[in-house]
């Protein structure tokens, strides 16, 4: 009654969750017993119906929950019994065709076992055809792997080598097994492989390790992985995967080099950068500064933390011409602007050359302007300089002409007066006393002003044409009472008192006259000017004089409108006066500089604007031999800074 020569029809017949899960393990395995289940007897039957459920999804033709059940179809070559009853056996029998094998109760195990068996026996042979796929794809990756990849027994010979490693090493595999690394490699680099490979098989565990062997007369840098080989607890050998690292380490050495050089590159790029004297700072693409170097702290008096993280606009006098200058970087990349002023920290401005270059960051987006400025203040100042040495140089070629023209009439006056002299002598007879007297005395005062005259064109003529000064003893008192006399008309117009302080026992001493006497003229002139500007208050000059062991002072103090602060450094400037247009050509007190520096003096000034102003001279008793050179064509230092009075603490 087989449906199937190789097969069992098999009738299961029980009840409860031994017939479920004698019917759930059948069902998976039961090709593997060659049993062909034919039906299923619930006779319980299972509540949950999961027996009819297993019995529906396997195919059982014939279900049900009596034995008669069985009648239904063709009688089964073996039936099981899962229930321990001798009446339902009894009546299973009779309904059962005669000689039909059936397994009982006690039976059971026996039919798990074979079940256990036979799944094993499945587990067994999936196992060995897995392990040959595996050892199949493991031999293909080993011949094929672009990885030296060998294998060595417990006594580090060579046993296996894939194709990659003999053509690295430029052997064949016959020359290669059974051998050492000592007779491979050779020197250092077999001692290094060597004490690696003891390591993995006495640590029993995988190895990674970095090094150099002397493969076919060259170095190859090589990453190596050693993984021990274990069977029945036993280290029978090792597997190697060898790597070339040549290139990879040849570029991370160029790398590193590469990073020496461009840190040397940078830490001098720093160095130039910190050290320039030009003023150098960066900013970020919104105008905030980033860094500041020493040149712009020198420059401009700021240190870095002062204005680092602030807006770089504010450096400039003109904000707006940051701004402009940034945005039109931002756009082209870089600009330049000349004589751009800046403000120092105490408020002079420094005049600068700007250039401003836009770093992008990798990804093409402005990353930082870096903003180099170069200091042209001195170089503005000795370009004006210049040009009033060039406009003074003009005024004195057309001062002497004037002189010289001067002089001529001087002399046709002169010769005049002479004769009128004359004439007076032979009609002095038809004139009367004070007649006569008056027109002489008018006739010597005439000559005296003609000489006065001369000797001012002449000192003109002079310091034009740069002539010797005339050194002889002076009496300092005398030399300002005649001062005071020239001055005497425009003292007695301007109603001004004349305090004299002279200390009389001053000793006489060397030096020019009608230089020193074209100095103080001058100051006393300026004076005068200075009290006129204060018409409701009584104008006082005061001229004290005294000496010390080696010099002689004069100080010169007025009380009229003062110089202002701002005005004190340059008033001994060229060209600089604080006279309205029309009263001052500025070269007054340049002069008094330039005739007491050569002959070896000093003048200071202190001022209380709106109250009084004082200038001391100082000179020595020997003017220098020779005579210091003419500031006018030499570069002095401290010109147009007037030093500490020393009367007034100042």
């Amino acid at each position: 009654m087989n449906t199937n020569r190789t097969d069992i029809s098999t009738a299961l017949i029980g009840s409860g969750p031994e017939l479920c899960n004698l019917l759930a393990a059948l069902s998976t395995r039961s090709k593997l017993l060659h049993l062909n289940i034919i039906a299923c007897i619930d006779l319980g039957p299972s509540p949950d119906g999961r027996t009819k459920e297993l019995a529906g999804q396997i195919g059982i033709p014939i279900v049900g929950t009596h034995l008669e059940d069985l009648r239904r179809g063709p009688g089964p070559d073996l039936a099981v019994l899962t229930i321990a009853s001798d009446d339902v056996a009894a009546a299973l029998r009779g309904i059962l065709p005669p000689g039909t094998p059936l397994l009982a109760s006690p039976h059971l195990p026996l039919l798990q076992g074979v079940i256990r068996l036979v799944e094993e026996n499945r587990a067994l042979r999936m196992d060995s055809f897995r392990l040959k796929e595996t050892r199949l794809r493991l031999n293909q990756f080993v011949e094929t792997a672009s990885l030296a990849i060998y294998i060595k027994d417990a006594d580090l010979r060579f046993k296996k080598v894939n194709r990659h490693a003999l053509r690295l090493l430029g052997v064949r595999e016959e020359d290669l097994i059974g051998r050492r690394n000592f007779t491979v490699f050779g020197g250092s680099g077999a001692r290094w492989l060597h004490r690696i490979e003891q390591e993995t098989l006495k640590m029993r565990r995988t190895l990674h390790a970095t090094g150099s062997l002397p493969i076919r007369g060259a170095e190859v840098h090589v990453k190596v992985t050693l993984f021990p080989i274990i069977e029945n607890g036993l280290v029978e050998g090792l597997y190697g995967l060898v790597e070339d690292m040549t290139q990879l380490f040849e570029s991370e050495q160029k790398r590193r080099q590469a990073d020496v050089q461009l840190n040397e590159t940078q830490k001098y790029l720093r160095e130039v950068l910190e050290n320039s004297r030009d003023i150098i700072f960066l900013t970020d693409p919104q105008g905030h500064i980033l860094s500041f170097n020493s040149g712009a702290e020198n420059s401009l008096g700021f240190s870095g933390g002062e204005v680092e993280g602030s807006a770089a606009h504010n450096l400039l006098v003109q904000t707006e011409v940051f701004s402009e200058m940034l945005q039109t970087a931002l756009k082209d990349g870089h600009t330049t602007r000349y004589e751009v002023p800046f403000r120092s920290k105490d408020g002079h401005p420094v005049v600068c050359d700007v250039s401003m270059t836009l770093i992008e960051g990798p990804d093409g987006k402005p990353l930082e302007m870096v903003c180099l400025c170069r200091d042209i203040t001195t170089r503005l100042r000795l370009k004006n300089d210049l040009i009033r040495a060039e406009r003074l140089a003009a005024v004195g070629q057309m001062a002497a002409g004037v002189a010289h023209e001067i002089n001529n009439p001087l002399a046709v006056i002169d010769t005049i007066a002479g004769m009128v002299e004359e004439t007076i002598e032979d009609e002095m007879g038809r004139l009367d006393a004070p007649s006569r007297e008056l027109l002489l005395n008018a006739m010597h005062r005439l000559h005296a002003q003609v000489q006065r005259v001369t000797t001012i064109t002449h000192s003109l003529l002079g310091f034009v044409r740069k002539a010797d000064p005339g050194i002889r003893e002076i009496d300092l008192n005398d030399l300002l009472e005649e001062c005071l006399y020239v001055m005497g008309v425009e003292i007695r117009r301007s109603g001004t008192r004349v305090v004299r302080l002279f200390e009389p026992k001053i000793p006489r001493f060397s030096s020019d006259p009608m230089l020193l006497e074209q100095v103080f003229v001058n100051l006393i002139k300026n004076a005068l000017d200075a009290m006129a500007e204060v018409p409701d208050r009584e104008s006082v000059l005061e001229i004290t004089t005294n000496f010390s062991a080696n010099s002689v002072t004069v100080r010169i103090q007025d009380n009229g409108i003062g110089i202002k602060s701002e005005d004190r450094d340059k008033i001994f400037n060229l060209f600089h006066t604080t006279k309205p247009a029309g009263y001052g050509t500025g070269l007054g007190l340049a002069i008094v500089h330039d005739i007491l520096y050569r002959l070896g003096g000093s003048i200071r000034l202190a001022s209380e604007p709106g109250q009084w102003t004082r200038f001391v001279v100082e000179l020595p008793l020997q003017p220098p031999a020779p005579l210091r050179p003419d500031p006018s064509i030499s570069n002095i230092p401290g010109r147009g800074r007037p030093g500490k009075d020393p009367f007034s603490g100042q």
